[in-house]
């Protein structure tokens, strides 16, 4: 069996489960067997559950999410990992990202993901530690594709820290290429691009960039890290992501006065 402290919810979704759900009943004051009672089942089912051994299964989630008013958040959780075979969290965030209605990210050093082009991530993903990036760069264009080449786009809002237009990736030609895209991202009615500029000085958006998704009416959060990002879709941690967002967009430059800095950018790089 596995051990609750081996539960590693940063990599995958059915351990992200289990640790909620073993939360929110210690969070209600029930105790193992309780739970059991209302899910009518054993209490070594509810044992497994929390220990990611057993998956919880639809029926359960339903009733959990009815007890605990969780606004479908177990259900959801459970849509996302079915998609995810292995539990990388970055597929379910990409089935999230294509049924979404909206977008907002803050980067603080690279062009995200979905704004890059092929040359520039592949130059991002070479310097990095991936064991097949010729894959990494394929799941990455998929998911590019599968936000902005669909019928009726996100609408889609990005906040880029300074450093993103000044960093290096790739030759001065691929960095041209990927500026150059930028402007004509920026130009796309359901696109949003804005920069926070050097003078900003220090704000809440150092702390990491992040993503916040709308789709099927709620909300989901991205949390970049080192190696794994993290999922966020607790109520108060979805809270705690959007007023960071918030602030960064009170020091962002409006729309125009961005698109002059990142044609700056590209005439530095001719």
């Amino acid at each position: 069996m596995v051990a609750r402290d081996d539960l590693n919810p940063d990599r995958s979704i059915w351990h992200f489960i289990a640790v909620h759900l073993r939360r929110y009943r210690e969070m209600h004051g029930l105790s193992g067997q309780a739970l059991a009672d209302k899910l009518d089942c054993d209490r070594s089912t509810v044992s497994r559950y929390e220990s990611s051994t057993l998956k919880l299964p639809r029926k359960h989630a339903k009733i959990i999410d009815r007890l605990w008013q969780t606004d479908g958040m177990f259900m959801c959780l459970i849509g996302f990992a079915e998609q995810a075979a292995d539990g990388d969290w970055l597929i379910g965030l990409a089935e999230y990202e294509k049924r979404a209605t909206r977008i907002r990210l803050w980067e603080l050093l690279l062009v995200p993901g979905l704004l890059q082009t092929e040359d520039y991530a592949r130059a991002a993903i070479m310097r990095g530690v991936s064991e097949d990036p010729e894959e990494t760069l394929r799941v990455r264009m998929a998911r590019r594709a599968a936000v902005f080449d669909k019928p009726k786009p996100s609408r889609f809002t990005a906040f880029l820290n300074w450093t993103v237009l000044e960093q290096p990736v790739g030759s001065s030609e691929v960095m041209r290429g990927q500026l150059e895209h930028l402007i004509a991202m920026s130009e796309l009615p359901t696109v949003s691009i804005r920069v926070v500029e050097k003078h900003a000085g220090a704000h809440p958006g150092h702390d990491g960039s992040f993503q916040i998704v709308t789709a099927d009416g709620r909300d989901l959060a991205y949390l970049e890290a080192m190696t794994r990002g993290r999922i966020l879709m607790d109520p108060y941690d979805l809270q705690d992501v959007a007023v960071r967002y918030d602030m960064v967009s009170d020091i962002a430059a409006p729309v125009g006065p961005s698109r002059a800095l990142l044609e700056q950018a590209l005439e530095s790089c001719r």
